[in-house]
């Protein structure tokens, strides 16, 4: 029996022994074994086939030992690059702003200002999935602050009676919103695996506290919310030259081998504090690697792994129907048309302010829901939220239709309280885990090519939906609007019980082995 062998057998001697039977296996116990057995002064396995089986308990049994000090700098990490989602969710509110401070505007034109940063948000997503696999996510990370700075400034300069300024702020800003894809990306490749899903999450805690601030920010002076929003983007990008490390996933995937320093420093600032929790992971991201053929081999094109991989058309499928669903359920609809939504289901006899403080309120809901869908993401599963919101948001739809028509200010405004409901169920599934499935579900040849395509899809979707709605609000009116709602999402709820697989807790190697194996179960 060869050394590396008689290796292999006393860890495996080791594992199973009865007081082990249970696999009450601590982290220091494996890395201990493989450091004494398995590696040379390289710190390179030398191990084969084997070792794998150590490489798997490693990635399962190192959950346990993640203090805050191993977690914080991902946690910091994740939240510096997920700053810049907080635009896409200003600027899908700030319809709401401009048609309070230009007042004038026609319906023509407020369906433009609505709708022209959505239409150019694909652009914006199609172009960072095209540059971030070439330039690295740190990088692309940062030229997603542009076009934003540039969008904020031009309208911090600009008057409110220049309707054309005002479409140029629109599409700057949808090109930066679609960008901003690429901190999903990110996030998803830097993050543990047993705390991803919390983390692409915080996704859409970050989107919602867009919405928030543009909702709270409304009475403020015009050029005082603009400049606020130049200053915020200049201290991202800030942030993110000084403490982004670059994704080792990306150097390990599309750099040379002589970059594998490089991505071993990247592990090291993602886990800096206790070195066996840096050599776990470190050996985890390198056999996956050098599963997929090492980064001096060609990586199959995007269009190439489409057509004969299942683990990359059959999610794509999958995410398309998902997202079409989404947009249409008008989650976005009430969000970008708040103002007139809420004007509408108030009663006519409370007061003109009371509009504003529903938008304010409203953008509060949107938040609080958000926080705690990330909290719940922890635990619970995709699929039994995404269903709970869906039916959530078909019940609220038919409160709203059932009692619009009553304007009786001694009863509670239940029809108002129907649409805070609705923003309330979206928002802790509907718009959360559909963009956040991207990135779980797609595999690594097709994640940033394949999921930028999708967001682009999503966006044209939703640039449709926003265009004519106002003119469907004032064909059928508020009722039938939302009793449409009620349909899409129910039909939704079903899809997603019978069609979407469950990817809580699970590695893209797992997710990947669920669609090329269907008949394993996820």
């Amino acid at each position: 029996m060869s050394n590396v062998d008689q290796n292999v057998k006393t860890i495996a001697d080791k594992i199973t022994t009865p007081e082990n039977s249970n696999c009450n296996i601590n982290t220091t116990t494996i890395i201990s074994l493989i450091d004494t057995y398995g590696t040379n002064d390289d710190g390179q396995n030398n191990m084969n086939a084997e070792n794998k089986t150590i490489d798997v308990e490693d990635e399962k049994y190192s959950v346990s030992s993640l203090l805050w000090r191993d977690l914080y700098p991902q946690v910091l990490a994740s939240c510096i690059s997920l700053l810049m989602v907080i635009q896409p969710g200003i600027h899908l509110a700030y319809s709401n702003n401009m048609l309070h401070h230009m007042p004038s505007i026609n319906k023509e034109q407020f369906s433009w200002i609505t709708s022209i940063s959505v239409l150019c948000t694909p652009v914006g997503a199609f172009f960072v999935g095209l540059v971030m696999d070439r330039i690295g996510r740190k990088n692309a990370c940062l030229l997603t602050c542009l076009p934003l700075l540039a969008s904020w400034t031009i309208v911090t300069i600009s008057s409110t009676d220049n309707i054309y300024t005002c479409y140029v702020f629109r599409l700057l800003g949808g090109i930066g919103a679609g960008m901003t894809t690429v901190g999903l990306v990110y996030v998803s490749e830097i993050s543990h695996s047993s705390y991803k899903q919390i983390l692409l999450s915080l996704n859409s805690v970050f989107f919602s506290g867009g919405v928030l601030l543009s909702t709270c920010l409304v009475d403020l002076k015009w050029n005082v919310i603009n400049f606020s929003f130049v200053i915020f983007t200049i201290v991202n990008m800030a942030l993110i030259i000084i403490y982004l490390p670059e994704s080792p996933i990306w150097i390990l995937k599309f750099k040379s081998s002589e970059h594998i320093n490089k991505a071993k420093i990247a592990v090291k600032q993602i886990y800096p504090n206790d070195n066996q929790v840096f050599e776990a992971e470190w050996r985890r991201l390198r056999s996956a690697s050098d599963d997929a053929a090492g980064p001096d081999v060609r990586q199959p094109s995007f269009f190439k792994s489409v057509r004969s991989n299942p683990a990359a058309y059959k999610p794509m499928v999958i995410l398309t129907v998902l997202l079409l669903l989404q947009q249409l359920t008008g989650a976005y609809s009430i969000i970008s048309y708040a103002l007139p939504i809420l004007k509408s289901v108030v009663p006519a006899a409370y007061p003109p302010a009371i509009g504003i403080q529903s938008l304010a309120a409203l953008g509060i809901v949107r938040f609080a829901s958000g926080v705690l869908a990330c909290v719940l993401s922890l635990r619970v599963g995709r699929k039994p939220l995404l269903v709970f919101s869906c039916v959530a948001m078909a019940t609220s739809s038919v409160l709203v239709a059932a009692t619009h028509h009553s304007r009786d200010t001694t009863a509670v405004p239940w029809s108002l309280c129907g649409v805070m409901l609705y923003v309330f169920s979206s928002s802790v599934g509907v718009l959360v885990f559909p963009w956040t499935m991207i990135c779980e579900m797609l595999s690594t040849p097709v994640r940033a090519v394949g999921g930028c395509m999708l967001v682009s899809y999503a966006y044209l979707i939703m640039f449709a939906t926003l265009k004519v709605f106002p003119y469907v609000l004032a064909a059928v009116s508020v009722p039938n609007v939302f009793l449409v709602f009620g349909a899409v999402s129910t039909s939704m709820a079903v899809y997603v019980h019978f069609v979407v697989p469950e990817t809580l807790g699970k590695s893209f190697r797992e997710i990947e082995d669920y669609f090329t194996r269907p008949s394993k179960p996820l």
